[in-house]
């Protein structure tokens, strides 16, 4: 996966990263995902926007929503 980030990173692709709090969907703490990141990635900005939380529970849906807007998602028109 390093590989891969680095390569989209070279060609300037987007990266959105997203974090999943909810363990029922394989989520871990945020400090987990931040201690097994190599280091030339953290020191490269890899972290210089803020992580898309995704949380369990009635903050779900919103979460969602959120993500999908920084993917670029805009609301559905109503037919």
């Amino acid at each position: 996966l390093a590989e891969q980030v680095k390569q989209a990173r070279a060609d300037r692709l987007p990266i959105v990263l997203v974090h999943e709090n909810d363990p029922a969907f394989g989520g871990c703490p945020f400090d987990y995902v931040f201690q097994t990141t190599p280091q030339e990635l953290i020191a490269g900005g890899l972290y210089k926007d803020l992580a898309k939380s995704c949380f369990p529970g009635h903050h779900r849906k919103v979460s969602l929503v959120l993500l999908a807007k920084s993917l670029g998602a805009t609301p559905a028109r109503s037919r």
